[in-house]
């Protein structure tokens, strides 16, 4: 995994958690303002909101349904755009400046105004996809290339050797290689959806994070500490899919690892 990859990685779960972390102090904060009765009567979490209350289980289900759909259609979107401009940009060079520049670009849109403009265009859940899939470019493309770009020489030759053409050396030879540093790249946009999913609230959508905006607006610590927590948990189940795939896909790295 290259510096930069490593560094976007961690960059992504310290926003997921720093939410998480934000919402909870908050929860805390606010309670502590309180005197010893009103505490009692208003903890920071109420349990019987997710055990006693009957439609907490339905409803927590369909938040959870909706924050996962946002998060793999754009990165399932994203994966696939993003081979098609790694692609151009391996066969033409000249290309490589200007697709990682765009790419940039489009990474730096506030994610509000990007909500807004294609929200007046097309249906809210379309636009939440493609403005989510148009944070993943940047991130997955440039990990695609960086994994091509980083198998060893002697791979290279000897695909050579052997005969191999262009087409049947990147998929016998280069893709393989680069596995690992593309699903880092994978990981790394699924997190950071895992986060951006919740501005979708703007357009009444929001999955998981509308239990943190409800909280806010209701004043209300158990929703604000629910959906934060369950975002944090969505957000390692994923990474754990993805690393669980990465495993099953390279078993000649575990083998490598293990001499």
């Amino acid at each position: 995994m290259s510096d930069a990859t490593a560094r976007r990685r961690w960059v992504a779960w310290a926003l997921v958690a720093a939410a998480a972390i934000g919402a909870l102090a908050w929860a805390v904060a606010r309670t502590r303002g309180l005197d010893e009765q009103t505490q009692a009567t208003n903890p920071i979490f109420r349990w019987e909101y997710l055990l006693v209350r009957e439609r907490t289980p339905e409803e927590l289900w369909a938040r959870t349904r909706e924050h996962l759909e946002l998060t793999v259609v754009p990165v399932v979107l994203g994966t696939v755009l993003s081979g098609v401009l790694a692609a151009l940009v391996l066969r033409f060079r000249v290309l490589q400046g200007t697709v990682f520049t765009l790419a940039g670009v489009l990474y730096t849109i506030p994610s509000l105004a990007l909500f807004g403009i294609l929200s007046t265009y097309v249906s809210n859940w379309t636009s939440a996809v493609a403005a989510l899939t148009t944070y993943t470019l940047l991130i997955i493309t440039r990990n695609i290339v960086a994994g091509i770009d980083g198998v060893s020489p002697a791979a290279l030759d000897a695909a050579d050797g052997l005969g191999m053409g262009r087409r049947q050396r990147l998929l016998a030879v280069e893709l393989p290689l680069a596995t690992p540093v593309i699903l880092t790249g994978i990981r790394v946009a699924t997190v950071t959806t895992v986060g951006l999913v919740g501005i979708s609230k703007v357009i009444q959508l929001g999955g998981l994070a509308s239990y943190v905006f409800d909280g806010f607006n209701r004043d209300y610590s158990t929703l604000i500490i629910l959906g934060s927590a369950s975002m944090v948990l969505l957000a390692v189940v994923l990474d754990l899919a993805l690393r669980g795939v990465e495993r099953l896909l390279t078993p000649w790295a575990r083998r490598a690892g293990a001499r």
